[in-house]
């Protein structure tokens, strides 16, 4: 509640940590954050915030944002990184401090302490941002309806072609339903059962925020779900993705959900949740967020700059700015889907000797085309894990028949690979088998996409590419350690037993194809060691010290 002076007590105990980072750090937002302080302050500082925005198009310039309950700043630096004016109003006055140090040169940022009703700001802002702020109305915002209250006063800053930019947990979401703790209470269920203890702080399901936000005003909505929820998002899916014929979802979401301590697991299978949930057409009733943008006119210039979007995958914080990429799946009328991919921050492509990060500007998005990693984890949910089996087995094949013999050439770049990045040789003894190009590298089940009624094989995504040949076998290790990677984090829910790894049948079909008799698991581990260090620092020509003997 605000104090006599207007301050709202409100804070997580980062404050006075940020503060004095902000103030001894020249701060990068989208570089990598330290990964090893609490949560409280890595919530604050990951660049993955800023994926919530970072998509959105908000038009030329020249416009003007206000931002109601700015907290520490890291979606004002986002927005004060567009060519627009931006207002922040804090109602804390230590959080309002800690946005001035982290951004002391943003020469079209104001930051105000205040409330954030009853500001003088009738009908200024082209943009208005309620993120993560409304479920706490009912403790900042006096009256009998605080929660309409306060959105009827983000109508009232907003011109009338205007927006509101609205993010929220939803109290029905999947999470939720399965058992790990309400954010704001840390108690499971205590949404799903109408906060019985009354805690101050409150979530809505879709149908009654809904029926808020119209009656604040906002005529005109559109939907999205943060994945895995608006605070830590990596992908946005619309609510047209939905239902749009053809467009795989699942593969964009996050699952299982996990508490930020990684202690508490879901109740029940998420992924076979949302299939159900997605046939059905109610899905977008049980995704863990909402990002609503709402508008008094369905004409908002704001709607209709976004209205194509179908879904959004952004990779922002396991690697440096160098290799963070940003692909948008954009509905592009009877030409089908588009998928737009780029480097976030608009940077050339690196040259390496060792390989590239290849990111393929615009391609077809093959609607009603299925990976063979989710044809695989569906045929296991549906209790039928020799027809999984098979599905990776032709996966192997298909791949198998691209390769070809080895070449003196071939072998001599691999091996020298193997001595400048790996500083130990892998995959000894394949000279006489089948070798791949290094373009291949990332033809994994996930990204090899077959139709199940015309049969057409399509590849996707290949970002990771070597300089040199690879050993058939090194592609065919990764393919199938990521499939029961993928296993083994629903192997709770699938009857697989706390170990996780491939059901039983699954893994005797596939022990007996020729193609997974010479698999070489401490192999693929020094690869899959380099690879992450490579990616994470930066560089491809990364090398890792000698193995020991």
């Amino acid at each position: 509640m605000a104090d006599d002076d207007g301050d709202i007590g409100y804070s997580d105990g980062s404050e006075a940590y940020l503060l004095r980072f902000f103030e001894e750090h020249a701060v990068n937002e989208y570089e990598l954050f330290p990964k090893d302080a609490p949560w409280a302050v890595r919530y604050h500082l990951s660049p993955r915030r800023k994926t919530l925005l970072s998509w959105l198009d908000f038009g030329p310039g020249g416009g003007r944002i206000l931002e109601l309950g700015a907290g520490c700043g890291a979606l004002t630096a986002h927005l004060a990184s567009l060519p627009h004016q931006v207002t922040a109003v804090e109602g804390a006055a230590d959080r309002a401090a800690v946005i001035r140090a982290r951004l002391p040169n943003a020469e079209n940022l104001e930051v105000v302490t205040a409330n954030a009703v009853g500001l003088p700001y009738d009908g200024l802002f082209d943009v208005v941002t309620l993120v993560g702020v409304l479920e706490y109305a009912g403790a900042f915002v006096p009256g009998a309806q605080p929660y309409v209250r306060l959105l009827a006063e983000a109508r009232r800053y907003l011109t009338d072609d205007g927006c509101l930019i609205l993010a929220i947990e939803n109290r029905m979401g999947h999470k939720y339903l399965a058992g790990l703790p309400e954010d704001h209470t840390g108690r499971p269920f205590d949404g799903i059962n109408g906060y019985p203890d009354r805690p101050g702080v409150r979530t809505f399901d879709r149908p009654t925020l809904d029926a808020l936000l119209k009656q604040a005003g906002f005529a005109a909505t559109r939907w999205f779900y943060p994945s895995p929820d608006y605070k830590m998002p990596d992908s946005i899916v619309a609510e047209t993705a939905l239902s749009r014929q053809g467009f795989a979802v699942l593969p964009l979401l996050e699952l299982p959900s996990a508490t930020p301590d990684g202690r508490v697991c879901p109740n029940f299978g998420e992924r076979q949740f949302l299939r159900s949930a997605l046939a059905g057409g109610v899905a977008g009733h049980f995704m863990n967020s909402f990002l609503v943008l709402a508008a008094p006119s369905p004409e908002a210039p704001l709607l209709a700059a976004n209205d194509n979007v179908l879904a959004v995958a952004v990779n922002a914080d396991s690697c440096p700015p160098l290799f963070q990429t940003m692909t948008r799946f954009e509905e592009r009328g009877e030409g089908g889907v588009a998928v737009v991919r780029r480097n976030l921050h608009h940077l050339p492509p690196a040259q390496f000797a060792a390989g590239r990060q290849h990111i393929k500007a615009v391609e077809p998005y093959h609607l009603g085309s299925v990976s063979f990693l989710e044809m695989a984890l569906d045929a296991v949910e549906d209790g039928d894990p020799v027809g999984a089996a098979r599905l990776v087995t032709d996966w192997m094949e298909l791949i198998a028949s691209r390769a070809r013999p080895a070449t003196v050439g071939g072998m001599a770049g691999f091996a020298a690979f193997c001595r400048d990045q790996l500083g130990a040789g892998i995959y000894d003894g394949h000279a006489n088998e089948r070798w791949l190009p290094g373009s291949l590298l990332d033809a994994h089940p996930g990204n090899v996409l077959r139709h199940p009624a015309t049969g057409d094989v399509r590849f996707i995504d290949l970002e990771w590419q070597l300089a040199c040949d690879i050993p058939l076998q090194l592609l065919l290790d990764r393919g199938v350690n990521l499939v029961g990677q993928k296993l083994g984090a629903q192997a709770r829910y699938l009857g697989l037993g706390e170990s996780g790894g491939l059901p039983p049948a699954m893994e005797r079909v596939l022990a007996r194809h020729p193609l997974s008799r010479r698999t070489d698991t401490t192999s693929l581990a020094r690869f899959t060691h380099w690879l992450f260090a490579a990616v994470t620092n930066g560089s491809l020509d990364h090398r890792l010290p000698p193995a020991s003997r």
